[in-house]
Formats: structure tokens, sequence, C-alpha cells
């Protein structure tokens, strides 16, 4: 049962995540070190620091599904948390790459409309390692078109039509009766 305090949205769904994502940060953050000539030196440091930065960091990660938006929760030193809007969500894509598939994880991808940033290849939000990725990309979407479904209300777009439908009709009149 999900305890909500009164005006919080309930939790329809929690995301989990692999213990394997650690381990994947690890080796994810420690590779720069290893690959490069100024950051060898410094990989005694990452092998001591790493785990205790990765296990905190892993705490702190946070998935919810309401019945309206997807919460993202994440950070160590410095929290953040988004909320996205379900009507807002323009894809949701699952990728594995090399590194990722070595560990059995899946990157999900949460793209929105006019906030995704293409110059550098970052989506809105990227959830590493969340168990059952697929399923979780499917319930978000089934609960995004349940709520597309039940809302009866005039879309912004219906409405602006309407606007320009009657700004038109007005100057229409205006030309017949004044002779344009």
């Amino acid at each position: 049962m999900n305890e909500t305090t009164p005006g919080e949205p309930s939790v329809l769904l929690r995301g989990a995540f692999s213990p394997k994502l650690r381990l994947y940060m690890l080796a994810y953050w420690g590779l720069p070190f290893v690959a490069s000539v100024i950051g060898l030196p410094l990989l005694p440091v990452w092998l001591i620091f790493g785990p205790l930065w990765t296990r905190r960091y892993f705490a702190s990660l946070r998935c919810d599904l309401t019945e309206r938006s997807v919460v993202i929760a994440r950070g160590v030193l410095f929290r953040r948390e988004m909320t996205i809007p379900l009507d807002k969500i323009q894809d949701i894509s699952i990728r594995e790459g090399p590194l990722l598939a070595a560990f059995g994880i899946l990157q999900l991808r949460i793209e929105t409309a006019g906030q995704s940033n293409a110059a550098t290849g970052k989506s809105d939000a990227d959830l590493i390692g969340l168990v059952n990725a697929r399923a979780v990309r499917d319930r978000i979407l089934q609960q995004r078109d349940a709520l597309d479904a039940n809302d009866t209300g005039p879309r912004p777009v219906d409405a602006q039509a309407a606007l320009l439908t009657e700004i038109r009709d007005v100057l229409v009149r205006l030309e017949s009766r004044f002779g344009a």
C-alpha cells in the first residue's frame, strides 16, 4: 500500500534499481582514470572514494509513476528531483551499450516536448539500471494513454484553433461591413 500525505499524489509504480548499477557506475566513472595519463595517478583515490559515492548515489535514486507524472530523484551532494508530466512525454526509449550489456542493465530515456537537448545528446531523464525497464516503460505509456483518454477538456491546440476561427470570422464581418 502506498502511504501518502494529504494532497500528495498516490504512487502507482515505484521503480527499483538493480544492485549491478553500483558496479557499473564504478567501472563507468573509473574508465577515464585508467584511459588517461593524467587520471591514472588518481585511480587509487577513485578506488577508495568511488564505492562510497556509488553507494550514496544508489541510495538516492527514486523513480515513481503517479497518476499524472513521473517523479525522478537522484544525487549525492546536489539532490535533484524532476517531475515530468505524462502529457509532455514524447518518447521513451531503451538503450543498451556494450558496458551496460556487460552488467546486464538497461538505460531508460524519457524525452519531452521542447525539452530535449539535441546539442549534447542528453534526454530529459536517463534512468540507468532500472529493474524491468521495458515493463516500466510500458506502464508509463499505458498511464499516459489512459490520462489522454480520460481528459475530456479542450486541448490548448483546440482552444487556439477556436480562437483563431473566431478572429477570422470577425475580420470577415469587418471586411464585408467596411468594404476592404
